[in-house]
C-alpha cells in the first residue's frame, strides 16, 4: 500500500507547471458542459488544490467550499482568491484524505480532479459526497483512465494506476445517480523512454434526483 504524500511541500510551486494548468481548465470546461452551472449554486471541490479547477468555475457559481488535506494548499487558494477579488466567494476547508463528513450543509454540485487515485477505498468516499448532494444537485469527478503505472514520477500517495469510468459509472448508477454520463476531457502526453506516452483524462457526472 503506498504512503500517503505530503503536498504542502509543493503547494508554492504547484502553478508552475504549465500541464497542471492546462488539465485544470479542461476539466473545468468539460464540467461546463457536463452541468448547467448557475450563479445560484454552492459547490464543494474535493481536493481542490490550489483551486486551478475551482476558478475556472467560480465566476459560474455562487460560492464554492475548497477542501483539501494540505493547509499550504489552501493558503495559495486563499491567497489567489483575495489577489482576485474573489475571497468573498470561495471558503476553505482542512480535511484528512477523506470527505469531511461532519458538514451538515448540502451542495448543488461537488467536484473532484485526479484526486481518486489517491483514495485508497473509494466506495465510502463516493458514498459521502452523494450523501452531501442537494436534490437535484451534480456529482462530477475527474481522473486518469486506467494507465500502466508509469504516469507518477514519484509514486508516493498513488494508490490506484487510474480509475476504470465504467466502474465509476456504475459506482454512480448503484448510488442512486441519474443521467449519468462520461467524456475525455483531456490527453496528458509524457515523454518515456524516448518515446511519447498518451494519458487520458475522462470526467464522469451524475445527478441526484
Amino acid at each position: 500500500m503506498s504512503e500517503t504524500k505530503d503536498f504542502n511541500k509543493v503547494a508554492l510551486n504547484w502553478d508552475d507547471k504549465p500541464r497542471r494548468v492546462e488539465l485544470a481548465a479542461a476539466v473545468a470546461e468539460g464540467i461546463r458542459q457536463a452541468v448547467p452551472l448557475s450563479e445560484t449554486m454552492d459547490a464543494l471541490d474535493f481536493g481542490c488544490g490550489t483551486g486551478l479547477v475551482t476558478f475556472n468555475l467560480l465566476t459560474a457559481l455562487r460560492q464554492v467550499l475548497a477542501v483539501d488535506s494540505a493547509e499550504q494548499m489552501l493558503e495559495v487558494t486563499r491567497e489567489k482568491a483575495a489577489a482576485a477579488g474573489l475571497a468573498d466567494r470561495i471558503e476553505t476547508c482542512l480535511s484528512d484524505h477523506q470527505f469531511p463528513t461532519h458538514l451538515s450543509r448540502r451542495f448543488d454540485m461537488i467536484y473532484s480532479s485526479m484526486v481518486l487515485h489517491h483514495i485508497a477505498t473509494l466506495e465510502p468516499m463516493i458514498q459521502a459526497m452523494v450523501d452531501h448532494l442537494a436534490p437535484g444537485g451534480y456529482l462530477a469527478l475527474a481522473d486518469l483512465d486506467r494507465e500502466d503505472g508509469h504516469f507518477h514520477d514519484d509514486p508516493t500517495g498513488v494508490f490506484h494506476h487510474g480509475i476504470d469510468r465504467q466502474w465509476l459509472m456504475a459506482t454512480f448508477q448503484e448510488l442512486g445517480l441519474i443521467e449519468v454520463t462520461a467524456r475525455t476531457v483531456h490527453t496528458i502526453v509524457k515523454q518515456r523512454q524516448g518515446e511519447e506516452q498518451y494519458y487520458t483524462v475522462f470526467l464522469v457526472t451524475g445527478k441526484r434526483s
